[in-house]
């Protein structure tokens, strides 16, 4: 299948406004965020979008590693300049890249995507004991704020099209717990639809954010944690967190009440079942 993620074929006929207005492609680069870290820092319009066949130092949260054979995956960061937006609404971009994540996901494989919260992809994907469900995708965002502003965000996303990794990482079974669009598709999927129904579905959602529309975006985010209601383990800097997800608030904060009936909100950390 042609693949070619040149900014021509990408730009073709692409129905975006704003994401997308400015496209790199890199056969190979250290880190998609670190590269457009650089542009945002030399004041670059928002709307760039940096996109690889292959990272050699990317990153995913909580400082793990991100590598995938060249080809296999979308691998790609964008920027953004959101002035408008309150610091403290910050984390409705990282829902927006979710949202917009899973809709794209969706018009390309059948299967419905779902979250992992706060912001990883999963998809069904049949095994000997049933359906399962298995992260297909992740995303990082960093932030800088300029007198009380944010001056930019920079949102990375990797995207496991046609690969599934598998291997023993940090004690885990990564066949066991990862898969790839192509896979709950059942079948090869192009990284050029993929990228660019994404594209269009970023500007759609960044429009729609940008005219107040945060409620709606967060319930469709909401809407798609299969984290609530569901007993949880939480890494946390000082220890772990056991108990159930019960709901998320609109920073972002994952609410839960653990085995003493003590309710925790937690920003950041590592969900296990």
């Amino acid at each position: 299948m042609s693949d070619d993620l040149t900014p021509q074929r990408i730009q073709h006929n692409l129905d975006s406004t704003i994401v997308g207005r400015a496209i790199e492609h890199y056969t190979q680069v250290g880190s998609t965020n670190d590269l457009i870290r650089r542009q945002a820092r030399a004041a670059h319009p928002e709307g760039l979008v940096i996109v690889t066949d292959q990272q050699t130092a990317g990153r995913g949260r909580m400082g793990r590693t991100w590598a995938a054979p060249p080809g296999s995956s979308l691998l790609l960061s964008l920027l953004l300049r959101p002035s408008w937006l309150a610091p403290a609404d910050a984390f409705s971009l990282t829902i927006l890249a979710s949202v917009a994540l899973c809709e794209a996901v969706e018009q390309l494989a059948p299967p419905r995507a779902a979250l992992k919260w706060p912001n990883d992809l999963l998809l069904p994907v049949r095994t000997a004991a049933g359906p399962m469900l298995r992260k297909a995708a992740g995303i990082l965002s960093e932030i800088e704020l300029d007198g009380g502003r944010i001056a930019w965000v920079v949102i990375g996303i990797g995207v496991n099209v046609n690969w599934s990794p598998s291997g023993i990482v940090d004690g885990r079974d990564l066949a066991e717990v990862a898969t790839s669009v192509g896979a709950a598709a059942g079948q090869p999927v192009e990284r050029l639809p993929l990228l660019r129904a994404l594209l269009e579905r970023l500007d759609a959602r960044y429009a729609a954010l940008r005219r107040g529309d945060h409620a709606e975006l967060f319930e469709r985010w909401r809407d798609r944690l299969t984290t609530l209601g569901q007993p949880v383990q939480i890494s946390l800097p000082q220890g772990e967190l056991r108990g159930v997800a019960e709901d998320v608030e609109r920073t972002g904060a994952l609410c839960v009440r653990d085995e003493q009936g003590t309710l925790h909100k937690v920003l950041a950390g590592d969900v296990g079942g």
